[in-house]
């Protein structure tokens, strides 16, 4: 067990050493969507790639329709000077023939006491900040498709780790540096007692102090977060929770409400507090003008003021990919304190 973890820590330090003489010096950031992963293999390995990556990045958004988090985009061997700089890059070899472009490849990139201990042993290797700062860099080096499969439940949770954090650093960076502050944010806590962390362009569509319900909202894409609070403690079961969030939006946004299509409701915790989370999708009621897409909430208790708070946010973004902003709002809503 000690020999086998010394073996995968020595396999990340060892992959970034490769790369000392790739100019170290005056790395410029990654580039590329970060929820993009760029994958360089030659055909005869595609396939199989493809249903390693997939398997691992299994994460979808229902918008109704399935939405990954993260998408793969192939490439050959040949394209790796171009891309080898890009967020996320991931080279492939399991056909061991000589001619695999994808395998003289990672001849290249990795010494010859490297790419034979990965045939008998652990054939996956991630690195960060090769080629690129802000980057995840991972080679899969196997004998064989079953060969990879063997390691693929014990490699699964450290490679969607590794892949989260990285999107929530570089994502951070973005939302919540100092060129992109909303003033918005005092005025909400002058106000209301609470903050919340939003970027430029979000502004205030609706205050109703009476019903204790503030709506925001941010255009291209049509994003709404929705902060309501109510007295006491509703959060002791599940029926209650989903009992509450099955009238939020009806009672507040009044022409909007949950679908149980894809509708989930579990317990989840960030470091600023423990709630329900609940997603699925939303729909407006009105059928003249008919709107819907995903959602996210959370409910939770705040003991030192004794309120319920639920923050809701919804994404209308039809025809065009909504994943990337679902995983901003959420990044948002964290920032949720009170005072």
């Amino acid at each position: 067990m000690v020999n086998k973890y010394i073996f995968k820590k020595e396999n990340l330090i060892f992959l970034s050493l490769i790369f000392t003489n790739f100019g170290c010096e005056g790395k410029r950031d990654a580039i590329g969507a970060d929820n993009e992963i760029i994958v360089i293999c030659s055909g005869v390995d595609k396939d199989n790639v493809e249903r390693f990556l997939t398997s691992i990045f299994n994460d979808s958004l229902y918008t109704p329709e399935p939405e990954p988090w993260y998408v793969l985009k192939f490439s050959p061997p040949e394209s790796y000077s171009k891309l080898k700089k890009q967020t996320n890059v991931v080279i492939a070899a399991i056909d061991r023939d000589s001619a695999n472009a994808g395998l003289k490849l990672i001849k290249k990139i990795l010494p010859f006491e490297q790419r034979e201990t990965m045939l008998s042993n652990d054939p996956i290797i991630l690195a960060k900040n090769v080629h690129a700062n802000h980057q995840l860099f991972m080679v899969i080096n196997a004998n064989s498709y079953e060969h990879l499969l063997r390691f693929s439940d014990e490699k699964r949770n450290y490679i969607k780790k590794n892949f989260n954090e990285q999107f929530i650093v570089r994502q951070s960076r973005y939302l919540f540096n100092r060129n992109n502050f909303n003033a918005i944010r005092d005025s909400l806590l002058i106000e209301f007692g609470w903050s919340l962390d939003l970027p430029w362009g979000w502004d205030i569509i609706k205050k109703v102090p009476d019903s204790n319900f503030v709506w925001l909202g941010k255009e291209m894409p049509y994003q709404w977060i929705g902060i309501g609070w109510s007295e006491g403690s509703i959060v002791n079961s599940e029926l209650s929770v989903g009992q509450y969030l099955w009238e939020w939006p009806k009672n507040n946004y009044k022409t909007i409400q949950f679908s149980e299509y894809k509708f989930d409701l579990k317990k989840a915790s960030s470091d600023n507090f423990s709630a329900w989370r609940a997603t699925g999708i939303w729909e407006t009621s009105d059928l003249i003008e008919s709107k819907g897409g995903p959602f996210r909430s959370y409910v939770f208790y705040d003991n030192k003021k004794d309120l319920t708070y639920h923050l809701n946010y919804l994404i209308f973004h039809p025809g065009n990919s909504k994943s990337i902003f679902l995983r901003q709002a959420d990044m948002i809503l964290q920032t949720f304190k009170t005072y």
